[in-house]
């Protein structure tokens, strides 16, 4: 297939098109953002919908099923998770005094080392000032901690307009679908065939991602408990907060190179307090998980992943992060495996063809691959087993 547009366009229009949509995408940020969100928990439950539709459910009635499931999955979730989570860091808060005694006592056992050799430095007055800091500064962590409880509240009410707006996607998934079919360059069947395969990179990509992050969080609480052993006896102040730190490294998995650093400072830091020693073995076990992750578990779970330079990703989670958050740093992703489907199934060139020309010159060059068997049967079959986008 092949697209013509003028060579002044490219020069003119297009730029001038790129910042009107640049500018009312950021002046309605807000409604975008509802709606990627809504889109991509659309995706995510649009196959199970689709499931049921083939057992001659309607769609209406399967979609209002799909999302009460999910949403007592979530609730049990929370009734099983919260509370042991809760009652754990209820008790490391209660004992970060006597972490904090500890960590002096090392300190000054430190001090009394290096004044042995003529080295003199105040290392427990140098907490203390950090600590006499940290007070000063209470009261702008006073009004952090009202914006974030603000924060809360207002992404709660997000939340329920972004499920309701999902739900309607859902409904009407097949008219969208059709819609975009006719959208998307090329004919019916290579509509239907890139977006299917939209749909795949992306549920793909999620349960890749959650596939991972349960299993690093299985093996770094594991870790952490396995070091309060009385075999081991390494670090046993850690075992009773083995559930809180595999969650945290869990779901810090999801973000992408930063993640796994995120994940091992919190049980690191407070090995710290119980010994040199500990935190070294925190750290080799949290450094060995990463390792099995990036050999083993990455390329058989999410096999080429994004597929993108680092640099690419780490651009993308930090404007993910300036839009919208922890949600924009979760959310750019998934959106940029799909880009990168967009990118690898349409091919685009530019045209090296002179000024003067008629306005037929060819300046972005589509090539599709033929659309497979199935797609080709029409809007029925293929509009029915995919009306996946929405």
């Amino acid at each position: 297939m092949l697209i013509k547009i003028p060579r002044w366009l490219q020069v003119a229009a297009l730029p001038v098109a790129a910042l009107v949509v640049f500018y009312v995408a950021r002046s309605m940020s807000h409604a975008v953002f509802a709606f990627v969100m809504a889109t991509l928990i659309a995706l995510l439950l649009n196959p199970l919908v689709m499931a049921l539709k083939r057992l001659k459910i309607p769609r209406g009635i399967g979609a209002t099923f799909v999302y009460l499931g999910f949403l007592a999955l979530l609730v049990l979730v929370l009734i099983l998770a919260v509370p042991p989570l809760a009652g754990q860091l209820n008790n490391l808060l209660d004992r970060l005094p006597q972490f904090e005694a500890d960590f002096r006592a090392w300190l000054a056992g430190v001090e009394e080392y290096l004044a042995g050799r003529n080295i003199v430095m105040d290392l427990v007055g140098e907490m203390d000032r950090i600590g006499e800091w940290i007070a000063g500064e209470s009261a702008g962590i006073a009004g952090a901690l009202f914006n974030v409880g603000v924060g809360v509240v207002g992404g709660i009410a997000n939340f329920i307009i972004i499920v309701i707006t999902s739900l309607y996607m859902l409904i009407d998934g097949r008219r969208i679908f059709r819609f975009l079919v006719r959208l998307v360059p090329g004919d019916e069947a290579t509509g239907q065939t890139y977006l299917m395969g939209l749909q795949t990179a992306f549920t793909r990509y999620i349960k890749g991602q959650v596939l991972l992050g349960v299993a690093v969080g299985l093996a770094s609480g594991l870790g952490v408990w396995m070091l309060g052993w009385r075999v081991i006896n390494i670090w046993p102040e850690g075992a009773p907060y083995a559930l809180l730190f595999g969650v945290w490294a869990g779901v810090t998995e999801l973000i992408p190179y930063v993640g796994p650093w995120l994940g091992a400072i919190p049980p690191v830091l407070l090995a710290l307090f119980h010994s040199p020693g500990a935190a070294i073995w925190v750290a080799v076990i949290y450094f060995t998980i990463q390792q099995l992750e990036g050999h083993i578990l990455v390329p058989n779970i999410m096999g080429a992943s994004l597929g993108v330079h680092p640099l690419v990703v780490i651009f993308a989670v930090l404007a993910g992060a300036q839009i919208a958050g922890i949600l924009g740093m979760l959310a750019v992703l998934p959106i940029l495996a799909m880009l990168k489907h967009t990118m690898g199934f349409y091919k685009f060139k530019l045209s090296n063809a002179p000024w003067i020309g008629d306005d037929g010159v060819t300046v972005i060059s589509c090539e599709v691959a033929p659309p497979p068997s199935s797609a080709s049967r029409g809007p029925g079959a293929g509009g029915e087993n995919s009306g996946s986008v929405g």
